[in-house]
């Protein structure tokens, strides 16, 4: 355009959309609120997808129609579309599939005995089994297990409640001499994510919740790959790096997708 009788070029950019979770999930180009999870509801059977594009999408949770944000051009190596309540709930669905994996029979048995009689929010609709229906926890459920998760554990969890295995592997991954420390740092994950989950989805910032989501995010990096090696180069994890910078940015983290990385 000209401006002063001088061309110019005018570039505008993208850097936050506010959405509910649905479409949320559609411009982040991942599979809706809990589908493909369930399957006997929303799994498409591996017979009817045709192509390999397809079997991908059904592996990853991916939406094979592209998304609304596909038709901006940008570099998609640096600019990757973050749905933070998505990344947020992912994460914490991983730790809770880990953790449940490290059981052993008598830590599943005295789980679900704990888990029964622990006294949730009346405003809260009834908790699947997470040993049982893993697969049927939606987003929410697993913000919510995310909360409790930490005094559910400290009331059962001892040695005998996991796996000689997997206890000795994380051991050696945290370099402690006592399966007991192995104990604390399962439940500080727990704790830590709980922390964090609190700090990203603040209604308000001041000065001082910005500095505690930054404590928050970066204590929450450290841990859980040291814990659990799955979450090694994980983007869920590696999405913490840039959510501070989005909160100063754009005053909220809430319903929030963002372009810029």
């Amino acid at each position: 355009m000209t401006v002063q009788g001088q061309d110019a070029w005018v570039i505008a950019g993208l850097g936050l959309v506010t959405a509910d979770l649905p479409q949320g999930n559609d411009m982040a180009g991942v599979l809706r609120h809990n589908a493909n999870k369930d399957e006997e509801i929303s799994k498409i059977s591996q017979e009817s997808v045709s192509s390999k594009r397809g079997q991908l999408c059904i592996e990853y949770g991916l939406r094979s129609l592209p998304s609304i944000l596909d038709k901006l051009k940008r570099e998609r190596h640096l600019q990757t579309p973050q749905d933070i309540y998505h990344a947020t709930a992912g994460k914490i669905g991983r730790l809770l599939k880990l953790t449940c994996e490290l059981f052993s029979q008598e830590g599943e048995d005295d789980f679900v005995k704990i888990w029964k009689n622990f006294e949730i929010p009346k405003k809260w609709s009834r908790l699947p089994n997470p040993i049982s229906h893993y697969n049927s926890f939606m987003m929410s459920d697993l913000l919510k297990l995310a909360m409790i998760m930490p005094f559910l554990l400290n009331r059962f969890l001892k040695e005998s409640s996991l796996k000689n295995n997997e206890a000795a592997t994380i051991r050696q991954r945290i370099d402690v001499a006592r399966i007991s420390l192995v104990l604390k740092a399962i439940i500080s994950c727990w704790v830590q994510v709980a922390k964090t989950m609190k700090a990203v989805f603040n209604k308000e910032f001041t000065l001082d919740s910005y500095e505690k989501l930054q404590l928050c995010l970066k204590e929450e990096f450290l841990i859980l790959p040291k814990v659990f090696a799955s979450f090694v180069n994980l983007l869920n994890i590696h999405i913490n790096m840039h959510l501070l910078m989005h909160a100063k940015t754009f005053g909220t983290l809430v319903n929030s997708q963002q372009m810029e990385v």
